[in-house]
Formats: structure tokens, C-alpha cells, sequence
């Protein structure tokens, strides 16, 4: 899922959030947030709660990243535009302001697939009928 979300003193930013699993429900979860001068902070997720205790949704997620984006607890910098892994805090308060989500262009689907039906069949062009002759 992507989203983007802009701040007064930095300008607009774009979020990532890859969760892996067939629907995206499992952990590890990990958010990537992009600056408008190009550094790139990643945080991870791993459950800690124990329980029957509910789990954070994935936008949950990216709001507590953001928070911690922008308290510029975003771990060491490894290299020429890249911040190292961090983990994130669910205690945090999430991000309060306007999230708004990407969505990638899809194109339109394909026709569906139309068969004959058995009423009506499709007439064989190009095949030759046999007519029985009356003796």
C-alpha cells in the first residue's frame, strides 16, 4: 500500500508499507518513508502483545511510523540517502494529519469471455453439412 502525507516544515513525503503473506496480514511488517530530499527511513514491525489482544491494522502502522518519522527517531544513517531499520514503537501516538493513499493505474479488465449457448449454437462456418437425399 502506498500513501503519501505532507508536513508544514518538510514538504510532502511517500510511504510504503510492504506486509508479507497472501493478503498482507502476516509479520513482519515493514514501512519505507520518503522524504522530499530523498533519505529513505525503514521500520519494522514484529508483534510483542501476547494474547487475544487485537492487532494493529496496517494504516495503524503507517501512522505510528510517521509519528517516528517525524520525531526523527529513524535510527543511524547507513549510507548516501538511506536510514537504517527501525523498529516501531506501538506505544507511540499514531500521526494525526491527512493520509491520502496511491493507487497504481490498473487497466480496465478484459471482455468476458461470451460462449454459445445450447438453445442457439454457434453455426460451424467453412463446414461442410451432409443433407440426406430421399431415395
Amino acid at each position: 500500500m502506498n500513501f503519501s502525507f505532507s508536513t508544514p516544515h518538510s514538504g510532502a513525503c511517500l510511504v510504503k508499507l510492504w506486509a508479507s503473506g497472501r493478503y498482507g496480514f502476516s509479520l513482519p511488517k515493514k514501512v519505507e518513508i520518503t522524504g522530499p530530499d530523498g533519505v529513505t527511513a525503514t521500520f519494522q514491525y514484529h508483534s510483542r502483545k501476547v494474547g487475544l489482544t487485537a492487532e494493529l491494522t496496517n494504516r495503524t502502522l503507517v501512522r505510528i511510523a510517521i509519528a517516528q518519522f517525524l520525531q526523527g527517531d529513524a535510527g543511524e544513517r547507513r549510507g548516501e540517502g538511506h536510514v537504517e531499520c527501525a523498529e516501531i514503537d506501538d506505544t507511540l501516538a499514531p500521526f494525526k494529519g491527512t493520509l491520502t493513499q496511491i493507487r497504481p493505474f490498473a487497466p480496465p479488465p478484459p471482455p468476458p469471455r461470451v460462449r454459445p449457448s445450447r438453445i442457439m449454437p454457434k453455426s460451424a462456418a467453412g463446414r461442410a453439412t451432409c443433407v440426406k437425399e430421399a431415395a
